[in-house]
């Protein structure tokens, strides 16, 4: 009986090294924060895979879809001043499925009622390479408890 290979074969798209997977997602992470700042659904919707789950932090709905990922980030995306802080965060990469897994803190700061407002919250992403772009396949994020 053979053993499966410990490791992809060079040729597949999926065999990137360990430190460019980690180097991509990461790149990925702070892309996505970046574009939290601009408040452009279309922008922060194009950083997800088409069949991307994402369990959000101000919402109790799971959302699988481009429309319903829509809802959840016309709405949260149309808070004053909506930034956010990654404090913490820590990576695992699968190179034999080629996918990045990233956990961690991050607060989210917006206006409300012309006061500032603090969401701290935890959260959690895999990234795959899709047609050669970094993309959120999921993405959990909870209020600190």
């Amino acid at each position: 009986m053979s053993q499966a290979p410990s490791s992809p074969p060079a040729n597949e798209p999926f065999a990137d090294t360990e430190l460019a997977c980690l180097v991509g997602a990461k790149a990925a992470l702070f892309r996505w924060a970046a574009t939290i700042a601009t408040r452009d659904v279309e922008q922060i919707l194009a950083l997800y895979a088409p069949d991307a789950i994402l369990v959000p932090t101000l919402s109790n709905q799971v959302r699988d879809c481009d429309d319903s990922r829509r809802n959840y980030f016309e709405n949260f995306l149309a808070n004053e001043g909506l930034v956010c802080d990654i404090q913490v965060f820590k990576k695992r990469v699968s190179r034999k499925l080629g996918t990045v897994v990233v956990g961690g803190l991050y607060t989210f700061a917006y206006k409300a009622n012309n006061e500032q407002r603090l969401v701290p919250a935890r959260f959690l992403f895999t990234f795959e390479r899709i047609n050669d772009v970094w993309l959120i396949t999921a993405h959990h994020s909870s209020i600190e408890a």
